[in-house]
């Protein structure tokens, strides 16, 4: 099971997600306020799942998600619903989804390899998928790529053989 950081300028509310995560079952190992402190923690852990606010008080989350090792996925938590799409981010909008946070938290934290870590060829099949989606079913590339993560969450699979099972209903 990887550590769980988060990271959230009010202690408060950083207590309260790490109670909601510990009463799902997952281990929260530190809370901190800056995400100059979690990449800190991140430097002495081999990975990791890092609960934050889509912008922090001294970077972005997409700044964290690039600064962290191998190994490391950042769930982003948007109070305006801004999405952003890294390799090893994901974006969520508030209110949260409960159940959706949950599953998401559950997912990355219980997966032994990098969830979010692919190979070329890995990320041309996802690409593929994207496309397709966005050629069959008007989506932009946010909303294929949301649609993938989403299926790939709810049926437990890889993104890649989420991407591969899209490609292959849609050919």
């Amino acid at each position: 099971m990887k550590d769980i950081i988060v990271v959230y300028p009010s202690r408060n509310t950083g207590m309260k997600l790490r109670t909601l995560i510990e009463k799902a079952g997952y281990h929260v190992s530190h809370i901190c306020a800056h995400g100059a402190t979690a990449l800190e923690i991140a430097q002495g852990k081999r990975s990791g799942v890092i609960v934050c606010p889509f912008v922090m008080s001294d970077m972005s989350s997409a700044e964290l998600a690039e600064a962290l090792p191998d190994g490391f996925d950042v769930v982003a938590l948007s109070k305006n619903g801004s999405e952003q799409y890294m390799g090893n981010m994901l974006t969520l909008a508030m209110p949260l989804d409960l159940s959706e946070f949950l599953q998401t938290i559950g997912i990355l934290a219980s997966s032994q390899s990098g969830f979010t870590k692919r190979s070329e060829s890995e990320n041309d099949y996802i690409s593929k998928a994207k496309e397709a989606l966005m050629s069959v079913r008007g989506m932009s590339e946010l909303q294929a790529h949301k649609y993938l993560q989403k299926v790939s969450m709810n049926s437990g699979k890889r993104l890649l053989q989420t991407a591969m099972d899209i490609l292959d209903k849609l050919n």
